[in-house]
């Protein structure tokens, strides 16, 4: 009888260890699946693309219509240049088309001695003109000189940047920050640029405005032709034309969103004089929003370039946000500082760029996500 309560103890005994192992078993299994889960687990922030809206000439702020945090819509009037230069070649833009009007008159009704001496003061003032765009065209190149010396110290100061980085003694940031800088002096260089051609655009139609008008005194003073009048009317769709391109100069004054977003910040006040190229504000662009982050060489083989992912956030968790990879980075580089623990600055990771595809309408710069991949 004790023999088989012996046994009936030890088979107990037996039984409850093999529970207590596979219980364990159960927690430790679940224990690793989480951890491994864990570790596959990567955050960033949202970030929007910034935009800067730039002024294509040179001039005065007249007023600014936005303020930082706005919303606006594209053509949305941002703010409104004066332009002196644009509003006097606008206006000799309008005498050139009256003169013109008068020329061709003349041309087909015949010449009195005092037309003559009218045509004779126009190409004084034509003469003027030319002597005034000169000075605008030195002026132009200039400034295109000015951007280009401002482009040559950016870009000497982005090639140190990058080798500084590449051997470990620059930060991202400051590559980062340098690149920012020399894109938008090249912006500016460019606007220089064009602004120069427009500049020299004006000089030839100035130079054609006397030519013109020289042409006009010598038919006053010997008679018209058929020749001649069609020469007239030829000279006045010129001067029509030159209208066109004064007017839309002045128009460029009006400075607007070419996009939807928000505005980040307003580089400058009512007042202020800005170049051509200047950036008045800028702006993030709502509808080009991702997260960027970062991920050790292990994780390279699982990812591919289009591949769709989802991204989480604690306090959207109703909403499911989709997301592409746009981007991985070919080199590996140190984790940036902003991570929190030393050690982990230390690892070499590679950026990886998401594109968030929807639910932009909840999604807000400054959001951290998590990514599983």
């Amino acid at each position: 009888m004790r023999v088989l309560k012996k046994k009936k103890f030890v088979k107990l005994i037996l039984r409850l260890l093999i529970l207590i192992i596979v219980i364990s078993g159960y927690f430790i299994i679940k224990y690793s699946r989480n951890n491994t889960n864990a570790d596959n687990i990567y955050y960033g922030t949202v970030e929007a693309e910034k935009i800067n809206i730039s002024t294509e000439i040179g001039g005065r702020i007249k007023k600014i219509n936005i303020s930082e945090g706005q919303k606006v819509k594209q053509g949305d009037l941002i703010a409104t240049l004066y332009s002196n230069d644009s509003t006097l070649n606008l206006q000799g833009s309008e005498i050139a088309i009256k003169n013109a009007e008068n020329n061709l008159a003349k041309v087909k009704d015949g010449n009195r001695a005092e037309e003559i001496k009218g045509q004779e003061a126009l190409v004084n003032q034509a003469q003027a003109q030319v002597k005034g765009s000169d000075a605008a065209l030195e002026k132009a190149k200039n400034d295109v000189s000015a951007a280009q010396n401002n482009y040559d110290y950016k870009n000497k100061r982005y090639d140190d940047a990058k080798i500084l980085y590449k051997n470990g003694a620059g930060t991202k940031y400051n590559l980062d920050t340098a690149k920012n800088d020399l894109d938008n002096v090249s912006s500016t260089l460019d606007n220089a640029n064009a602004s120069l051609k427009n500049v020299q655009a004006q000089v030839e139609s100035f130079k054609a405005q006397l030519d013109a008008a020289i042409q006009k005194l010598n038919l006053l003073v010997n008679g018209a032709s058929e020749k001649d009048k069609n020469a007239a009317e030829y000279n006045l769709e010129q001067a029509k034309n030159n209208y066109d391109i004064s007017k839309s100069q002045l128009d460029k004054g009006n400075v607007f969103a070419f996009t939807d977003g928000t505005i980040q910040s307003v580089n400058f006040n009512t007042g202020e004089y800005l170049t051509p190229g200047s950036s008045i504000a800028t702006l993030l662009d709502n509808k080009n929003l991702w997260v960027k982050i970062y991920v050790p060489e292990s994780v390279l083989p699982k990812i591919n370039i289009d591949q769709k992912v989802v991204l989480k956030n604690d306090f959207l968790d109703n909403k499911t946000v989709n997301g592409k990879i746009t981007y991985i980075s070919p080199e590996a580089e140190f984790t940036p500082m902003n991570i929190v623990t030393k050690k982990d600055r230390m690892k070499l990771v590679y950026e990886v760029k998401i594109k968030i595809l929807d639910n932009l309408d909840v999604v807000k710069p400054g959001m951290l996500f998590s990514i599983n991949l």
